[in-house]
């Protein structure tokens, strides 16, 4: 097993408006790596098509050292780490494609769905050729995510067809663009983005009406997205700030 690595030079529209890559945009680029990764490695998504399963986020722990700009060229290298009976962990490390200067580390979760019973099966013997490599991006245990005590934020967003992938659900990169978008601007525009670590815990399908609620402190904040009356808990995310 070798790490699977790509050149990407960042383009205006994955921008936001410092001209900075968008958190949005990082983490399709994750994306990206981790399916073609998969199909070149055999467990894709050809390989899951044709035995009825799906690969789904069971979290993320990003840490953004310096986010790339405009024109930059970047390498994403990704590998996995380690697998047991329930989860596969998948790295992430993004780089400067002149200075090798680490940008981005970052690791994940992935539990194998049987698409038609829509639950967790093994994923030990869909990857019993696969020899993980032992190194991880982010050492995280993937701990679970300690809910939001008080609402110092409450928003509400409505899912649009645009955020539906191909599993007909809600892509795993538009849950950061919640949480960013239901934050105080005056909060982010004296801040950037360190560390983020979310918890999915249940699929948003197209047409629902997601809840944020926040609670700040200082440089971090717990955020939890429900449905809109917060009796269904879709994920949990913890970011930590730093000011500019």
């Amino acid at each position: 097993m070798e790490k699977y690595e790509r050149q990407y030079e960042i383009a205006s529209y994955e921008c936001n408006e410092n001209g900075r890559l968008r958190l949005r945009s990082l983490f399709n680029l994750f994306q990206d790596s981790a399916d073609t990764h998969a199909n070149i490695i055999g467990v894709g998504y050809s390989y899951c098509k044709q035995n009825h399963l799906g690969w789904v986020g069971g979290g993320y722990h990003a840490e953004i050292l310096k986010m790339p700009a405009w024109r930059d060229k970047v390498i994403l290298r990704t590998w996995p780490s380690k697998t047991t009976a329930a989860t596969a962990i998948r790295e992430f490390e993004l780089t400067d494609a002149d200075t090798n200067e680490v940008l981005v580390r970052a690791s994940s979760q992935w539990i194998l769905i049987d698409a038609t019973k829509h639950r967790p099966v093994c994923v030990l013997p869909h990857l019993k050729d696969m020899e993980p490599i032992a190194e991880r991006s982010v050492n995280t245990l993937f701990e679970k995510l300690p809910a939001p005590e008080r609402a110092d934020v409450i928003d509400e967003e409505i899912v649009r067809v645009d955020d539906i992938d191909l599993n007909q659900h809600v892509n795993n990169a538009v849950y950061p663009s919640w949480v960013l978008d239901a934050l105080p601007a005056d909060f982010t525009m004296r801040r950037k983005l360190k560390e983020i670590q979310i918890q999915y815990k249940y699929p948003v399908q197209k047409g629902d009406t997601v809840k944020i609620k926040t609670q700040i402190d200082e440089n971090t904040g717990l955020h939890v997205i429900t449905n809109g009356s917060s009796t269904l808990e879709f994920a949990r995310i913890k970011t930590v700030w730093q000011f500019k």
